[in-house]
């Protein structure tokens, strides 16, 4: 793992390259430019607290604050962590194959332009964290618990990317993976608990003992420690913190090794 560590270090500036390309390239000759970072977001936020918030009307757990119910405020909290994990694992899929032509050419690590595809995206998630800090801070839901989400990204980050090294692989080969895994995802969407409070599934246990399993969803995991530290101001919990780290660092080292295996020949692939 150390000689992975040292590979990713000498290659940083290639990939520091692959992700500036990507962040200029995203919104180029658009009118509109870089501001749509920040429309997108918001108008799938309006669209999702309109159906769920106004017209189906899912219950919203009050803040930690004992004051804030603002279902669009508690969306948005868990649209951001799911944005990152859902941009960050399949970006990778479309940078290699982007890269595929200059690969070709001359040599460089298929990981750069993965690596950088994912770090692309800390530019939009900043911008949307950054839109929620705002948020929590005019309505006076803050805790020390704001301390907990660098170290909850960082471990998501680990998750994320591990999957999409995967993924990358696995599309470069069969590109018939990014159709299929824009499929799970919008299950994996409504799997996790989104646009709905957890609540709705833990109060079916008693009659439903197996779904105890939903909780081992890592992206339900990731998502409810967030919540807990962003909306309810609670610590998250030693044992959800634990199973997160362990869980993010065996998909990182398992997707690592799976791509440097699989990635030797990928040029042919591309």
């Amino acid at each position: 793992m150390t000689q992975s560590v040292r590979a990713v270090w000498q290659y940083r500036g290639l990939i520091g390259n692959f992700a500036n390309r990507e962040i200029k390239g995203k919104y180029k000759g658009s009118l509109l430019g870089s501001a749509w970072s920040l429309i997108n977001p918001l108008a799938t936020l309006a669209i999702y607290s309109l159906v769920f918030g106004f017209i189906i009307k899912f219950p919203t757990p009050v803040a930690g604050n004992g004051e804030l119910t603002s279902f669009t405020v508690y969306l948005f909290t868990a649209l951001v962590v799911w944005n990152f994990f859902q941009s960050v694992a399949t970006s990778g899929m479309g940078a290699l194959v982007m890269a595929g032509p200059l690969l070709r050419k001359i040599y460089f690590p298929p990981f750069a332009p993965v690596i950088g595809s994912a770090g692309a995206v800390l530019n939009q998630t900043a911008i949307e964290f950054g839109l929620l800090f705002v948020v929590y801070l005019v309505v006076g839901n803050i805790s020390w618990t704001f301390l907990l989400v660098p170290i909850l990204m960082i471990l998501l980050a680990a998750f994320s990317l591990g999957i999409g090294l995967f993924l990358a692989v696995m599309n470069a080969r069969f590109r018939d993976v990014s159709y299929i895994v824009s499929v799970l995802l919008s299950l994996l969407f409504y799997m996790s608990p989104i646009i709905y409070p957890i609540s709705l599934v833990t109060d079916l246990y008693d009659k439903h003992g197996w779904l105890r399993l939903y909780e081992y969803n890592p992206v339900t995991a990731f998502i409810e420690a967030f919540k807990s530290a962003l909306w309810h101001l609670e610590f998250p919990g030693w044992g959800r913190l634990a199973y997160l780290t362990v869980v993010s660092v065996l998909v990182l080292i398992g997707g690592w090794t799976f791509f440097q295996r699989k990635s030797a020949d990928v040029s042919e692939e591309l």
